[in-house]
């Protein structure tokens, strides 16, 4: 009998001790991310439905001594985008192009005052050429030879079509002034407010004979002739003020910039042209027998469907963000067109955890991502990024060495399956992340690597279902959720914070005990699954699945 109850006692002792062990891998290096995993995991994937964009740099940077890369740069590349588990590569600018500020730094607009000069000071692509491929770059064989390498590769290549703006020596403005939209004065019209929307003037989306050449002209020359995979239509609204949008501004008064400088008569939506390129994409794919996509910017049409809050802030002088993308009475039913849109407000979201925003507690992160599915996500599906390049500025924190893998994970791992990988952050031209920054762009490319593999691999990253997972401590900047998808379950732990955390996590795996891997430092990590207790260093990122020996 002595005997049995030590027996018994050794063996409990042992399970105890297992569990320690299990529960918290300790490698004698300390905690680390990105270590080799074992064999089978990430298990190869099945079913994958995730898409992978990589946006290639297209602009030229004096002050660094960098020029645009050229089509058999980017070529070149195209082996290497292969390999980090990007899937389409996004062109920006792949026709003629210049920027609006280079082309025109004033314009003449006809106000109720009489004519005026407007400088031309916020920068965008204004087409000049929309059937010539960018000459800087390379010529029409090299842009050809790149797509084709690309197809060789499993590679699907998208263009941007950027259709919105013109100036003095833009393609429109010199060749179809008609297509430019009138004011009441019977004189172009601008964009407004022009305090934040600098420009140019505003291309009539709605013209029959502006959709005619876009339809059958441009896309069928990308497409047909270029070999192009799908357009991305830039910036598809029209920014312009209406009557209505004036009479506002008589009756309370238009801060500076505000102003009602161009009144149009009517309502003029850019439906008419998305739905006509909806159309034609849907048309050239049964023609071509091959799977094409129209994507675009943003799904808002115009000013007059947004809310009448929205517009009295603009009018006096405040910012229309977030609003324009967090306000539920906003008409995005554009959306429906699309494939996917950009989801601008993700970066703000990542943004205000790193700042220890409110949205930075768990559980109030995880709302205010369901939040999503009530905006541009009722329509289309949106792409999820942890910057662009677009204000690359405003979220370059997001992309330092201490804290990339914390905001890659979250932008990876949230409910999306497309992910957008911004200019200089991999592969070509990332120079600039490390002359401008300080930047570590191998650790980066290491980074999406692992994740891209990882989301690939796993259905339940490709869903949209996600919960909060957190039980205790509740402070900011630490993230955990559940994802899953059937019977498969995945567990998101973030530390964004510089303070070493124990948490306890509610999960949805199955067993008492549990038993996880941990596919970001291959820790291997045990415990109650319903009140699962795992360490989380400072700037740490982990996620569990099942481990199976």
């Amino acid at each position: 009998m002595i005997f049995k109850r030590y027996m018994v006692a050794v063996i409990i002792l042992l399970v105890l001790v297992t569990g320690l062990i299990l529960s918290s891998v300790t490698y004698r290096e300390g905690w680390k991310n990105l270590r080799p995993l074992p064999s089978g995991y990430p298990p190869a994937p099945v079913n994958d439905r995730t898409i992978v964009i990589a946006n290639i740099p297209f602009m030229n940077h004096p002050q660094f001594g960098i020029r645009k890369p050229t089509w058999s740069e980017i070529k070149d590349s195209l082996p290497r985008f292969k390999d980090l588990g990007v899937d389409t590569i996004m062109l920006w600018g792949l026709f003629t192009h210049k920027p609006n500020v280079e082309l025109a730094d004033h314009i003449r607009v006809y106000t109720s005052d009489g004519w005026k000069d407007l400088a031309v000071r916020q920068w965008a692509l204004c087409g000049v050429d929309y059937l010539t491929p960018d000459m800087e770059r390379g010529n029409l064989s090299e842009l050809l030879d790149m797509i084709k390498t690309a197809h060789s590769l499993g590679l699907k290549v998208i263009g941007q079509l950027q259709i919105t703006l013109t100036v003095p020596g833009g393609y429109i403005y010199d060749k179809h002034p008609e297509w430019i939209l009138k004011s009441i004065y019977g004189e172009t019209a601008v964009f407004w407010p022009w305090r934040i929307a600098q420009y140019g003037y505003v291309v009539n989306k709605a013209h029959p004979e502006l959709i005619k050449f876009i339809t059958e002209t441009v896309i069928p020359t990308w497409i047909e002739k270029w070999g192009l995979d799908g357009i991305y239509l830039d910036s598809p609204g029209m920014a312009y003020s209406d009557q209505y949008i004036c009479s506002l501004c008589k009756k309370i008064g238009a801060a500076e910039g505000s102003e009602c400088l161009t009144p149009v008569d009517g309502y003029y939506s850019p439906e008419p042209l998305v739905k006509a390129i909806r159309e034609k994409i849907d048309e050239l794919e049964k023609k071509l027998g091959r799977k094409l996509i129209f994507a675009a910017e943003h799904t808002l049409k115009t000013w007059n469907d947004t809310s009448e809050k929205l517009l009295l802030d603009l009018i006096k002088g405040k910012s229309p963000f977030p609003a324009l993308f967090t306000d539920k009475r906003i008409d995005r039913s554009l959306g429906r067109y699309f494939d996917w849109t950009i989801d601008y407000n993700f970066r703000s979201i990542l943004k205000a955890v790193y700042m220890g925003k409110p949205v930075s507690y768990s559980d109030k992160f995880v709302e205010t991502i369901k939040e999503e599915f009530h905006l541009d996500r009722r329509f289309t599906e949106t792409v999820k990024f942890a910057n662009f390049w677009i204000d690359f500025h405003l979220f370059s924190e997001l992309l330092k060495p201490e804290v990339a893998g914390c905001y890659l994970t979250l932008a990876t791992t949230a409910p999306s399956r497309i992910l957008w990988i911004g200019q200089w952050q991999v592969i070509l031209r990332t120079e600039i992340l490390k002359k401008k920054y300080g930047y570590k762009v191998d650790l980066i490319e290491k980074w999406y690597k692992r994740l891209i593999k990882i989301k690939r691999s796993y259905p339940a990253l490709q869903s949209d279902n996600i919960e909060d997972a957190l039980i205790e401590p509740r402070v900011t900047r630490l993230i955990a959720y559940n994802r899953w998808y059937g019977n498969q379950s995945v567990t998101v732990i973030v530390n964004a914070g510089n303070k070493h955390i124990t948490a306890i996590i509610n999960t949805r795996f199955q067993g008492d005990p549990v038993l996880l891997i941990d596919l970001l430092s291959a820790e291997i990590i045990s415990g109650k699954p319903k009140r699962l207790k795992v360490e989380m260093p400072p700037h740490s990122a982990r996620i569990l699945v099942e481990y199976k020996k």
